[in-house]
């Protein structure tokens, strides 16, 4: 599995999702952060407020910011190549950069699944 680093701008706690006005964007990438872990696979995340230091040592890292700065953020590299700037991967990105395979509930029941089909066996879906 390759392992992906993501290099966030600063934010008030290490995963941003914090405070009274929290992001919906940062719920959702830390929910499918968490996701991709269940799932074996392997996310870093460096917030510039709260670990400089990991950007100082990432020479990617060091370079888009001398480039792209702060408004770039995020900087989301998979073992050392850039994937994705300036806004979080969902879900199934997470999925293809770590290599893991997204299995996606297509939402049928064992009733669903039998004879009759979904949507009450009239085959519209």
């Amino acid at each position: 599995m390759n392992m992906i680093k993501v290099f966030e701008p600063p934010l008030c706690c290490n995963t941003g999702v914090c405070g009274t006005d929290v992001d919906q964007e940062l719920v959702d990438f830390a929910a499918d952060v968490a996701w991709l872990k269940e799932r074996g696979g392997a996310v870093s995340r460096a917030n510039l407020a709260s670990d400089p230091a990991a950007f100082a040592a990432n020479a990617t890292a060091r370079e888009f910011m001398r480039v792209a700065g702060i408004d770039g953020l995020p900087l989301v590299v998979v073992e050392g190549t850039t994937v994705l700037t300036g806004r979080y991967p969902d879900r199934s990105e997470l999925a293809r950069f770590a290599g893991v395979e997204e299995r996606r509930d297509l939402g049928l029941t064992s009733a669903g699944s039998s004879a009759g089909g979904c949507c009450g066996g009239s085959g519209c879906c």
